[in-house]
């Protein structure tokens, strides 16, 4: 949930079990990602997901929690992220840049 009002910061969902593995679904402000989970990982994402725990997401895979703010230790909702696309030179689409209400500034996605 968002710090500052109290939203829905993102929403995450595992599907599949511990003995083959299955997927991870990311919905928040910055897209909808879907990340493949193998056997081994599964339980500890099931645990760190019914925690509740964006930071322990973020040391896993910054991408799965692009809501949090690792400075602030806090979750935020697109209304309090300021975003931007970052470009190669050649004009490819290359990341997903923000920055917190408090102006920390980080990668969102890649």
């Amino acid at each position: 949930m968002c710090k500052e009002c109290g939203k829905e910061a993102a929403h995450l969902q595992l599907f599949g079990d511990a003995s083959t593995g299955g997927q991870l679904k990311r919905d928040s402000f910055t897209s909808a990602l879907t990340d493949p989970v193998s056997a081994p990982r599964f339980d500890s994402l099931r645990k760190l997901i019914s925690e509740g725990s964006a930071r322990a997401l973020y040391g896993v895979d910054l991408e799965l929690a692009s809501f949090y703010c690792p400075k602030c230790d806090a979750c935020y909702c697109g209304a309090h992220w300021q975003r931007w696309s970052v470009y190669d030179d050649d004009g490819w689409h290359d990341s997903i840049r923000g920055a917190c209400p408090n102006g920390h500034e980080r990668m969102l996605e890649d």
